[in-house]
């Protein structure tokens, strides 16, 4: 989407709302002395976005969790005026992995806000190109800390949607992992009987660019919002599937039963098959 009609959409947010304040310090502080984690917020050209980094420096690849919608709606209908997550799942995911250098990356206008920060950002536009172009700055600025030629994205739910996308313009990313991921938006928002998002951008369109990236996507069996059926139709959008793969866990659901098996669902491989 032209900067210029993002920027529109941003007034009228403005018009509508105002420009909320988000949480405190004193909970990305709790939050980064649990990780044994540096927060930083970095600065990118449409938004602030908070981190909590892990690094050695020491190794070439990178790991990378990328949060959810976060609370995008206050109901089926209204927008949240703060996007900011109640659950916190993906941090303890991040918590329970032993990975040298791994960061974890919030989605614009979580925990932190700026005048760019309204409502169309985390609800109609919430997977726009300036959406994508801010998490590929950040990245591009995580990366230069240290030797990293590689990038691992684990993306959950939104964030998995944003993590292909990512790296649909990108040479650096080596593996995908989505935990209940949002791989195809319209499919969903079809299924969930919810507006849809006319200015967002969709992986299915990106397929040819995503086919050689291994990717593993984790389906919870009690998941409600994103159901296997999410994965086959995106499944069924590749003309080659070598690189795709997906793991049913039963007695998952959306963001629960995830983080006591997190340890032994990182070592599954992701790779493409021969």
């Amino acid at each position: 989407m032209p900067a210029l009609r993002f920027f529109l959409l941003s007034f009228l947010g403005l018009l509508l709302t105002g420009c909320l304040s988000h949480r405190d310090n004193l909970m990305v502080n709790h939050l980064s002395s649990s990780l044994d984690a540096y927060p930083e917020v970095l600065q990118t050209r449409y938004f602030p976005l908070q981190t909590l980094q892990v690094l050695s420096t020491q190794g070439q690849t990178l790991r990378v969790y990328i949060e959810g919608d976060g609370h995008a709606w206050a109901s089926r209908r209204r927008p949240s005026l703060d996007p900011t997550p109640y659950n916190l799942m993906l941090i303890d995911l991040m918590r329970r992995d032993n990975f040298s250098d791994r960061v974890y990356l919030a989605r614009p206008c979580q925990f932190v806000s700026s005048e760019n920060c309204k409502i169309p950002v985390w609800t109609s536009l919430r997977y726009s190109q300036p959406m994508v172009d801010t998490l590929n700055e950040a990245l591009d600025q995580l990366k230069a800390k240290g030797p990293y030629s590689n990038i691992e994205l684990i993306g959950f739910s939104g964030g998995g949607t944003l993590a292909l996308l990512m790296a649909t313009s990108r040479t650096d990313i080596i593996s995908i992992r989505t935990v209940a991921g949002n791989l195809d938006p319209a499919f969903v928002n079809q299924f969930h009987k919810v507006s849809p998002m006319p200015d967002s951008l969709n992986p299915i369109d990106f397929s040819n660019r995503l086919a050689s990236i291994p990717q593993l996507h984790f389906i919870g069996g009690k998941d409600t919002v994103i159901t296997p059926a999410v994965y086959d139709h995106y499944q069924s959008s590749f003309s080659k599937q070598y690189c795709l793969s997906r793991y049913v866990k039963p007695s998952a659901g959306h963001n629960t039963g995830w983080e006591q098996s997190w340890p032994e669902l990182l070592e599954i491989p992701v790779k493409c098959r021969q």
